[in-house]
């Protein structure tokens, strides 16, 4: 079994072990590193520290000596896990280490967070020569995005939704253009697309559609700016855009960076026809279908 699939089952089971998310499928959106996996569907970074031991056997050692390998291992999988972290990418133009070599002082959070990392204990591994396996895992939600999402996210107070009157002689929209939609799901297989912290959806004419001028900070504080999936029908039923969400077609991405998606004017046109729509995209009910990495 080759590093790769075996670090895929080995974060499927993080996941299971741990009920990060909304659901325990395994078809999740993975990003595989030398020692960590990111796991973009559930938010959540994983990282593989080894103790090596100074004697043969680990069951030969005193106590001192087992918890001192074991510390080792957990330092090593932290180091891994800061290491996985700065190298995220945060949107088309930055990575997490871009911000922390402008702001010493974020690195420092960083580092006390990846420090304060859990171990999945479930995971910890002790081998015949003493060696020692354990994984430390970190969400991405939460303080990590407080600290890294551009500034241009904002709070966005909640929007008005205006209703016509029964009485009211605006004329009615076709059926179409006025049902409500609950969530958006972009369909961006098949473009060699790269997911990012904050991504951003664009018209033909590269005008946002839902990005940083949309989301609300708050929402994406906590849920993420969006989701990443791999099975389209799986996003469809997916509760983050309920039970009637817009499916669009990203027709393609910006190369070099593949992060921003473009999708067609006229579905553009249709999330920008009602208040209702504006409020979903402020509350970042927006799945990614992406091909597995």
């Amino acid at each position: 079994m080759n590093n790769n699939l075996k670090l895929f089952y080995i974060i499927t089971f993080i996941a299971l072990a741990t009920g990060f998310g909304d659901a325990a499928d395994v078809r999740s959106l993975i990003e595989f590193r030398d020692n960590s996996t990111i796991d973009w569907t559930r938010g959540v970074v994983a990282a593989r520290g080894i103790g090596d031991p100074t004697t043969y056997s680990y069951y030969k050692k005193s106590q001192e000596q087992r918890q001192k390998t074991i510390a080792d291992a957990m330092n090593k999988a932290r180091h891994n896990l800061l290491e996985t972290i700065v190298g995220i990418r945060i949107n088309t133009e930055n990575r997490v280490i871009d911000i922390v070599e402008n702001y010493p002082s974020i690195m420092n959070q960083l580092r006390e967070m990846t420090y304060q990392a859990p171990e999945v204990e479930n995971l910890r591994r002790y081998l015949f020569d003493g060696t020692v396996e354990v994984w430390s895992q970190m969400k991405l939600n939460g303080g990590f995005t407080q600290l890294i999402l551009p500034p241009e996210i904002r709070q966005i107070e909640s929007i008005k939704q205006v209703r016509p009157g029964k009485n009211s002689t605006q004329p009615q929209t076709s059926a179409r253009s006025s049902q409500i939609y609950t969530g958006m799901v972009v369909d961006a297989r098949g473009i060699q697309a790269i997911p990012v912290v904050a991504p951003r959806i664009l018209d033909e004419n590269l005008e946002e559609v839902f990005g940083p001028t949309y989301a609300s900070r708050e929402f994406a504080v906590q849920k993420g700016v969006a989701r990443y999936a791999t099975n389209i029908w799986q996003a469809k039923f997916d509760l983050r855009v309920s039970d009637n969400p817009i499916v669009v077609k990203a027709l393609k991405t910006i190369w070099p960076r593949r992060c921003d998606f473009i999708i067609s004017n006229s579905d553009a046109d249709k999330l920008r026809s009602a208040s209702e729509h504006l409020l979903f995209l402020r509350e970042c009910r927006v799945i990614i279908v992406l091909d597995p990495m």
